[in-house]
């Protein structure tokens, strides 16, 4: 079944159909694994062009977010939304590597909100619950945000050039399961014999084909909203349970604290939820039978 296909049982709770017009919408960071998701469900129904870095994908145009000048040209070419969806993502890499993670992940806002200015357009980012150190029991969109790891540094920044402009919008995301159209890079980790899985770190995760029809209720507003998963799960949980529905042959392990080696911390605790909307992502049941392909 296509991530696009609408089936009331892994809705967000709270979805309604949208009522936007036919927007015409640059999405960067489409061949992505979020990106791809959110390509599948808004193509159809809006004219967008999408953008991908190093993995080609028909209908897609390249873009290499280092390359200012032609982010900035295609972003001043009359779209009504930007949805930046693009950046370094992995936390090891950022870590590794601040000087690239600011690079890509703050640099390209800068630039885009300079295409945009004045435009019309709105920009709308997608960020982090990475933002937050981990320590609360939940996080709404008002809460301080004290990021732990470089990624989540660059996250703040990135968030913080858009709330200063205003009339844009920050999305804060979690983790984010499924299958994507184009990389899979969530159900990459359990590709191997054995997956390495945390009992210590919990979070409120997000099914993918979720994600698109969430963001088009919520892309009329400016600030900051959340968009988490209805169940708390630790991440051995998610792990486990993805692996039983897709009845796949690697064994998950648990595990607590970082692994060996590991310069990266990671926020215990990311549970998002929000006091302006209602909207959360399907519960975890409904999720991996639609994942599964046992929906109705």
């Amino acid at each position: 079944m296509e991530c696009s296909d609408m089936n009331p049982s892994w809705r967000p709770t709270g979805w309604e159909a949208p009522a936007d017009s036919r927007l015409r919408i640059l999405l960067t960071g489409a061949s992505g694994f979020v990106g791809g998701g959110l390509w599948t469900y808004l193509a159809p129904r809006h004219e967008v062009v999408g953008t991908f870095a190093t993995r080609p994908v028909p209908g897609l145009v390249r873009l290499d977010l280092r390359d200012e000048r032609r982010l900035a040209e295609l972003a001043a070419d009359g779209f009504d939304l930007v949805v930046h969806a693009a950046g370094l993502v992995p936390l090891e890499a950022a870590e590794a590597d601040p000087a690239l993670a600011h690079r890509l992940n703050v640099r390209p806002v800068e630039v885009l909100l300079d295409a945009v200015r004045g435009s019309g357009a709105k920009l709308v980012l997608l960020s982090s619950d990475n933002v937050f150190d981990g320590t609360r029991d939940r996080y709404e969109e008002a809460d301080p945000r004290s990021p732990v790891n470089v990624y989540g540094r660059t996250k703040v920044a990135a968030e913080d050039l858009l709330l200063a402009e205003g009339g844009h919008l920050v999305v804060r995301i979690p983790l984010v399961f499924g299958r994507g159209p184009w990389a899979n890079t969530f159900l990459a980790r359990l590709a191997g014999p054995t997956t390495v899985a945390r009992t210590d770190l919990v979070c409120a995760p997000v099914y993918l084909p979720s994600l698109g029809p969430a963001l088009a209720r919520l892309w009329h507003r400016t600030g900051v909203v959340h968009y988490g998963g209805s169940d708390v799960v630790t991440r051995f949980e998610l792990m486990s349970r993805v692996r039983q529905a897709l009845d796949l042959p690697t064994r998950v392990v648990a595990a607590q604290g970082e692994t060996a080696g590991s310069a990266c911390r990671r926020p215990q605790r990311l549970v998002l939820r929000s006091t302006s909307h209602r909207l959360l992502g399907p519960d975890l049941d409904s999720a991996l039978a639609h994942l599964a392909g046992r929906h109705t």
